[in-house]
């Protein structure tokens, strides 16, 4: 059978890609997705319907103190409203993915779907991987710790100990972010993995656990640093995110071309809100 191979991905790959026995299953070919994580993990309250280039001004309220009461007086009240954080939604990403009319008519397992679904996950990783360069910022922009350290339960204390001193709530909305060698490093700690220790130890729920009540969390989407990643302990109040909607899909017909496109867009923004909500530390290696 003759047929135009066009550009990549040609149809010949499309064709052989698609009809082989071995790539029937559609799990059999996506390619493999990094965990997301990270923006589960922040703030995303403020979320609204926004256009390009809008601001979210978030308040940030502080501690008041008290005084004495003495009858007869008007209290005099206190402010508590600190200096405010402005998200700017100025990120507007895309991706694309195409099929050939010939193939779209020869369609046995979904090549469409399934391209959806992928082109969603890069959507997804490209906003977990921007929020994982704010870590750094977190606590003044000091991070723990020396790059290429091994993770510990020492290191972990410490950090916990910097939210304590911040007065971070302690309400299960902190986690742990870290990546693949974090996690050996973790498993290889009994107080972290033993029943004895802890009553979610990370063994059973194997990439999240569960440690003195924060999430632990592990990603391929950090930032790196010279050895290792930027990884961190946070509250979910240490950064915010605002997006503009889900990744919009928009099937595009080229008729004079014979095939379609798919592509994805999404518009975003993330911002540091509370700077003494997080504290980042270097992972093993990157």
């Amino acid at each position: 059978m003759a047929y135009n191979t066009g550009t990549d991905p040609t149809l010949a790959e499309l064709i052989t890609g698609k009809f082989i026995p071995e790539k029937f299953s559609r799990d059999a070919v996506m390619h493999v997705k990094s965990a997301l994580v990270i923006a589960k993990a922040v703030n995303t309250d403020y979320q609204r319907d926004l256009q390009y280039g809008s601001v979210v001004n978030i308040p940030v309220f502080t501690e008041g103190a008290t005084s004495e009461v003495t009858p007869g007086t008007v209290p005099t009240p206190v402010d508590l409203v600190g200096t405010s954080a402005s998200i700017t939604v100025n990120r507007w990403r895309k991706i694309a993915a195409e099929i050939s009319d010939m193939a779209k008519i020869q369609d046995f397992v979904g090549y469409f779907a399934g391209a959806a679904e992928s082109l969603g996950y890069s959507i997804a990783k490209d906003v977990d991987t921007y929020l994982s360069t704010l870590f750094s910022t977190l606590a003044s922009s000091s991070v723990y710790g020396s790059d290429g350290q091994t993770f510990t339960d020492t290191i972990f204390r410490a950090l916990v100990e910097t939210l304590d001193e911040a007065d971070v709530p302690d309400d299960g909305n902190r986690s742990l972010i870290g990546d693949s060698s974090m996690k050996a490093d973790i498993l290889d700690v009994e107080k972290f993995i033993s029943m004895d220790y802890v009553r979610t130890p990370i063994v059973p729920r194997g990439l999240i656990g569960q440690i003195y009540n924060v999430k632990v969390f592990n990603t391929n989407n950090l930032t790196a640093a010279t050895t290792g990643n930027y990884g961190v302990l946070m509250h979910k109040n240490a950064l915010g995110l605002v997006i503009q909607q889900n990744p919009r899909s928009q099937p595009v017909r080229i008729p004079q071309e014979f095939r379609t496109l798919l592509i994805l867009d999404v518009i975003y923004g993330a911002k540091e809100i509370r700077d003494v909500y997080g504290k980042s530390f270097y992972t093993r290696k990157s």
